[in-house]
């Protein structure tokens, strides 16, 4: 996890290479829970948290995680706030279209077998 987690933060460096990371924290508690935070040079930042839900067998189980980033761009600064967990990643911004009512439509896998 964690050097997925540096690999972003170089991916999103890279993107701009004058820029540099100025904060950079990361603890991991001993049930597996975790916060991580960074922000950069040119305006971007994120956290995160999670918790590790082990399964019943072997690389089973579940990370439920939670987070926002932010960034700038053309002077105006976006934030997109977000959860991760066994149903999806579901993002939610102000400049994001809001796609909560399409689970009600779409229904479960069941109800089109």
């Amino acid at each position: 996890m964690k050097t997925f987690v540096l690999l972003c933060l170089v991916a999103l460096a890279a993107a701009d290479q004058s820029a540099r990371i100025v904060n950079y924290q990361y603890g991991i508690e001993e049930d597996g829970a975790y916060e991580a935070q960074y922000q950069t040079t040119n305006g971007i930042s994120a956290k995160e948290d999670g918790i590790s839900y082990p399964g019943n067998v072997p690389e089973a189980g579940n990370y439920v995680r939670s987070g926002s980033y932010s960034y700038e761009w053309e002077g105006v600064t976006y934030t997109v706030n977000w959860t991760a967990d066994e149903n999806g990643f579901h993002p939610v911004g102000d400049h994001l279209p809001d796609f909560s009512h399409t689970r009600e439509h779409i229904g479960s896998i069941d109800d089109h077998q």
